[in-house]
């Protein structure tokens, strides 16, 4: 059984009182952080590739890819009037909502590997307006993705490598995941990509996290943040202790190119990637003002940087199967 999340776990009396309430849709008091009926990882419909026919049972792929999705989900309220401030992953607006997501990260992470994607009770965007709030309910988010993962290591990894992906709270996710790696795991991780969230100095305690140095160092941690300057940080996912440019594979602050006219570099203080030649107008969006000001381009960690991130999965399973 993988180790749970240290700062809190849900009680089976809790999660079968949760499984009462979930015909009605949020289940409980939200200040108990009761939810709705928890993912079934037999069911295909609780995995990104719906039906059992395209989730491979062995690899196809000569390595894996277990990506965790970013906060896509707002608030919502139940029938019976009550908020709820986890996704129900039964709920067809919120596989939905999810599903842009989930088709950018298999266009991306699943060119040169097998794409596992589950859905989870992650914690909504109104979660993130405190750090306190969201550590509060964080954890019981992570308690599906933990299973989700059990379910793909005991089912269809067999024993292959693997990378680990997530972007925003699924990158969150991926931290917690590389701590919970035992031995076996961990030697056959090729990389793991915390994209738009940061890596703790007390993160960093766990030996399973080495920051990336280059294309193709294995085991290593890929983390970095996108921001027009330094005051467009937001505290909530940044500062990292470490940050690579995934247009070089530089940590360093030497800049690179991408789309002609935008350059990326290395603020190596700061630890975030300083993206120069975009209009920040263009990609700031009022609704999410509260969590991302102008000049973070949050938004974009993957797209402006897909081509690079695609390669990298091939470059890096390339050096692994090699060495």
């Amino acid at each position: 059984m993988r180790m749970k999340f240290p700062f809190r776990t849900i009680s089976p009396a809790l999660l079968s009182l949760s499984m009462v309430y979930a015909a009605a849709g949020c289940a409980g008091h939200n200040d108990e952080f009761i939810m709705a009926e928890a993912p079934d990882y037999q069911e295909s419909q609780m995995w990104y590739t719906a039906d059992a026919e395209t989730v491979p049972e062995t690899g196809r792929a000569p390595a894996d890819v277990f990506y965790i999705l970013p906060t896509c989900v707002w608030d919502w309220t139940d029938s019976l009037g009550r908020t709820c401030h986890f996704a129900d992953v039964r709920n067809p607006e919120h596989i939905a909502a999810l599903m842009p997501s989930n088709e950018l990260a298999d266009d991306i992470f699943g060119e040169y590997a097998d794409f596992y994607s589950p859905y989870y009770r992650q914690i909504t965007l109104d979660s993130w307006t405190s750090d306190e709030i969201a550590e509060e309910r964080f954890p019981y988010a992570m308690e599906d993705v933990y299973r989700a993962f059990d379910y793909y290591m005991e089912h269809w990894n067999d024993g292959r490598p693997f990378f680990l992906a997530g972007f925003s709270q699924g990158a969150k996710c991926v931290v917690e995941l590389l701590k919970s790696l035992d031995e076996d795991e961990y030697s056959r991780l090729i990389a793991a990509y915390v994209i738009g969230y940061k890596v703790t100095e007390m993160d960093m305690r766990n030996p399973n996290i080495r920051p990336a140095q280059s294309a193709d160092d294995t085991g290593v941690t890929v983390c970095y943040n996108s921001v027009e300057s330094v005051a467009s940080i937001s505290p909530g996912l940044a500062a990292s202790e470490f940050c690579i440019n995934p247009l070089n594979w530089s940590c360093g602050p030497e800049p690179a190119s991408v789309q002609d006219t935008v350059t990326v570099s290395v603020d190596t203080d700061a630890h975030v990637l300083i993206v120069q030649g975009l209009d920040s107008g263009k990609y700031y969006h009022p609704s999410l003002a509260g969590l991302f000001e102008k000049g973070n381009y949050h938004l974009l960690e993957l797209t402006l940087y897909q081509d690079s991130l695609r390669e990298n999965i091939r470059t890096r399973t390339v050096a692994f199967l090699e060495d």
